[in-house]
């Protein structure tokens, strides 16, 4: 297989290939001593073909019906695999049999390519699919149309058509076919909220996939919460996918503008201090504050008759809060700087991984009521181990294509791809799709080694280890996290440590020394004065605590 070039998937035109014939004869048409090529061979040979040269995969589709009348069927596919393997003797020829026993069954046509064209696709994922519409019955013709329309074909390809010389007409021998039917889904995969990025994004949830009752009853919810004009709260642990949610929401929903679907207004509210938080929702006019050189308006006018998402919400200020009150029951705000209100008739969607009882602590009463009006709670990946094996090689698919891995670095075979699925069900995956993006990336690593590649079987194991001690780790890190903000805010420690969970204090307490060591040896190394002058121990203090980093591995179980 050849990266970069495009791939040909035909239906096999058993009346006309690999050559054309006369009407109600077995015989090939010719035109000057030439037989006259079949659409498969027009595109890939003829001289006012765009394709000529380019094609070297090929795959080519063929019914196969149970009556046995497959002679015709037969014929044209030997004949036409023989006459391509001749003009191109590097060509790569996939055959693929549809049992079918009538080829004007829309239905068993569009079930028969909705299974092969994604194997396809992953096969050849680095290539251009070149989907060819002439040969076939027209209602095979008309599945590929549909499928290409709405969104059932990832990109990159192409749906193509030839023409017969007679009918060209000054026209190339292929041309493309583009109904521009602007379908939810094709829009879905398209869509991104402006400033919330996170890897899990870039899956497209399909709802169609879905096999626990929990994600179906979600998504029905999410459905009928999408047309209302009410504020809805997202709720979910960290790598549930909430942004992709609140995405596919909009997509839903009357409260969209199409122009701005490729960034549409979202902010993750934990990067701004309140100052910026402000200017970033309601804009603000030149001269407003320090650095304020030009008039800039903000997320809350760019959402005026579509959706303003706010990620990690827990975050926005008091102050800002109440802001958005108002905004909310007025549809009104007004930028830093001026005196005159704008409008803004948005609908308001929030998420945040924090518990309920976190957000109440962090939250205006008011602020809440008005933003939880409506609530949706993702749940944790462990709680929908029937969704896992799509889960799983959604993520790998797409771990592979940001990575760059070729095809046979890659290529993980059924088994393999059953065992690390087996192992995500029973593993609780704090990180949710995160960890099964950091187990994806390490088992791409491992293949693509330049230096020492490993096997398959090891690769997997390689991936699955990290996901014991890497994921235990980040639990731990963001435990500390948590605790370290509670202590700072003064709050009761029952929202972080929650039912099963265990604190290891000796592990929080180090982490604490490390961070104070370092950072006041730092800013006593830049002032050019004694750690002394900073604090209340010693030069000697600070550098045992770093020592204790390298004796922590021998310490023994916490008390």
């Amino acid at each position: 297989m050849r990266t970069g070039t495009p791939v040909l998937i035909s239906w096999v035109a058993r009346q006309n290939d690999p050559f054309e014939r006369e009407q109600r004869s077995d015989k090939s048409r010719e035109a000057g001593n030439q037989r006259v090529f079949g659409p498969t061979l027009a595109l890939l040979f003829d001289d006012e073909s765009p394709f000529k040269g380019r094609i070297h995969d090929i795959v080519l589709l063929h019914r196969h019906s149970s009556d046995g009348n497959n002679a015709l069927e037969q014929r044209a596919l030997q004949e036409t695999t023989q006459e391509i393997q001749s003009r191109l003797t590097d060509a790569r020829i996939q055959h693929v049999t549809w049992q079918g026993d009538d080829p004007t069954d829309h239905r068993a046509i569009f079930e028969f390519l909705r299974q092969k064209v994604p194997e396809l696709r992953k096969r050849y994922k680095d290539q251009e699919l070149i989907i060819h519409s002439s040969p076939g019955s027209p209602s095979m013709q008309t599945i590929w149309v549909l499928m290409a329309e709405t969104g059932f074909i990832d990109t990159p390809f192409q749906l193509v058509k030839s023409y017969r010389k007679e009918d060209r007409r000054g026209r190339p021998a292929v041309v493309p076919v583009e109904v521009g039917i602007e379908t939810f889904y094709k829009v879905y995969k398209a869509s991104r909220p402006s400033q919330v990025a996170s890897e899990e994004q870039a899956l497209q949830w399909d709802p169609a996939r879905f096999q626990s009752p929990v994600l179906k009853k979600l998504y029905t919810e999410a459905r009928r919460f999408a047309h209302l004009q009410v504020p809805v709260l997202i709720l979910g642990e960290r790598g549930t996918g909430k942004t992709t949610l609140a995405n596919w929401m909009r997509l839903h929903s009357p409260y969209r503008r199409e122009e701005q679907d490729e960034r549409w207004p979202a902010v993750a509210c934990g990067q701004y201090t309140p100052e910026t938080m402000r200017a970033e929702l309601f804009g603000h006019l030149k001269g407003a504050f320090t650095g304020a050189v030009h008039d800039r308006p903000g997320l809350l006018a760019a959402a005026n008759g579509d959706t303003l998402f706010l990620d990690e919400v827990g975050d926005v200020s008091k102050d800002v809060q109440r802001l958005l009150i108002k905004a909310l029951e007025e549809k009104r705000f007004v930028q830093l700087g001026d005196d005159k209100p704008s409008k803004s008739d948005f609908r308001l969607l929030t998420a945040t991984n924090l518990p309920l009882s976190r957000l109440r602590e962090r939250l205006d009463p008011d602020f809440l009521d008005r933003i939880g009006l409506l609530q949706l709670r993702l749940p944790p990946l462990r709680d929908v181990p029937e969704d896992m094996s799509w889960l799983w090689e959604t993520v790998y698919q797409q771990a592979a294509l940001r990575s760059r891995a070729s095809d046979k670095q890659a290529r993980l075979g059924h088994a393999h791809h059953e065992r690390i699925v087996k192992v995500l069900r029973k593993h609780p995956l704090p990180g949710n799709l995160r960890d099964l993006f950091r187990v994806a990336y390490r088992l791409v690593a491992a293949r693509s080694d330049p230096h020492e590649p490993l096997n398959v079987e090891n690769a997997v194991g390689y991936a699955l280890a990290e996901l014991e001690t890497g994921a235990a780790e980040a639990e731990d890190l963001e435990l500390s996290r948590e605790v370290a903000r509670s202590f700072a805010l003064a709050q009761p420690l029952e929202a972080v440590l929650l039912p099963g969970m265990r604190l290891g204090t000796k592990s929080l307490e180090l982490k604490l020394k490390l961070y104070l060591a370092r950072e006041l040896r730092r800013i006593a190394a830049e002032r050019r004065i004694a750690v002394e002058a900073l604090c209340d121990v010693s030069e000697k203090t600070l550098r045992n605590w770093l020592k204790g980093e390298e004796e922590k591995s021998s310490d023994g179980p916490e008390d």
